[in-house]
């Protein structure tokens, strides 16, 4: 996958592209971390897609928390440590435990 700076700040756009392709729903998720100031509809949306059966599309909703608490200094720590630690597929491992410390580095209790 080549690098690219995606950024959405319209909602409803975003959750077209999330009814769509993998392709559509990593560029969706990444760019309404960077583009949607509104971090509560932007954690509820990544936290629907942690599980996804596609690799990517997982990793980049893992990611997409810890970067949410590292631009916002905000998430809902307890129900999103407890999400991520249901997480069992052990590819994720490293990628959910880079969340998991963005989220204690930057999210006070």
């Amino acid at each position: 996958m080549e690098y690219q700076n995606y950024s959405y700040s319209n909602k409803s756009e975003v959750d077209k592209l999330l009814n769509s392709s993998h392709e559509d729903v990593i560029q969706a998720l990444v760019g309404m971390v960077n583009g949607i100031d509104d971090w509560k509809w932007v954690q509820e949306k990544l936290l629907r897609y942690i599980y996804h059966e596609n690799f990517w599309v997982a990793k980049n909703a893992i990611t997409g928390l810890g970067d949410v608490a590292r631009i916002h200094g905000k998430l809902d720590k307890r129900r999103v440590l407890e999400g991520l630690e249901k997480i069992e597929n052990e590819r994720l491992l490293g990628v959910k435990l880079s969340a998991i410390d963005d989220i204690n580095m930057f999210v006070k209790d």
